[in-house]
């Protein structure tokens, strides 16, 4: 088990890289709005394009889990840039390289728990948390931030912050059959 100073550091680490990441990305308008403002993804834009963006991503959580597939929100040419890792052109390339190597070593599906959500225009901000167990039957746990770009109801960039720790320790441990 983690220490919780080691716990602590690898929070702070991340909550830095979301918050250097949303600034500059959304804009320090969006990432200093009121709860209120997170909570019903209002502010300045345009309402009726960011409150269906808001819906489209929130069915796509619920699909998620309830044993679906989150990544049906994907364009076919969606750029994720997995921050300090590595970028993929396509949701072929990402689903088999980015997102497989975890999802592979899972037993149970990856409940995703929105913590916050921000938009503003075509952005979506999305920080949650994801649970699952392992298929070596050791909980995995990590912290995600997406940044999202939507353009009619699909993500066409995505910029994804997450715990690499967390991630590398699962690849390490858990061997593909």
């Amino acid at each position: 088990m983690k220490d919780s100073a080691t716990q602590h550091s690898r929070r702070l680490l991340l909550t830095a890289g979301i918050v250097g990441g949303v600034t500059a990305l959304a804009g320090a308008g969006a990432a200093s709005a009121a709860p209120a403002e997170r909570a019903g993804g209002r502010g300045p834009g345009k309402p009726g394009e960011e409150g269906r963006n808001r819906a489209t991503v929130l069915r796509a959580f619920a699909r998620q889990n309830a044993g679906g597939d989150i990544y049906e929100i994907l364009h076919d040419d969606v750029q994720w840039t997995i921050v300090n890792g590595r970028t993929y052109t396509s949701k072929a390339e990402f689903l088999a390289e980015g997102s497989a190597p975890i999802l592979d070593r899972l037993a149970s599906i990856l409940k995703m728990t929105i913590r916050d959500m921000w938009t503003e225009g075509d952005t979506v901000i999305i920080r949650f948390e994801g649970d699952a167990t392992a298929t070596d039957g050791v909980d995995y746990h990590n912290e995600y931030c997406w940044i999202w770009q939507m353009r009619g109801g699909k993500v066409v960039r995505c910029r994804a912050f997450l715990d690499m720790i967390a991630v590398r320790e699962l690849i390490e441990r858990v061997e593909l059959p």
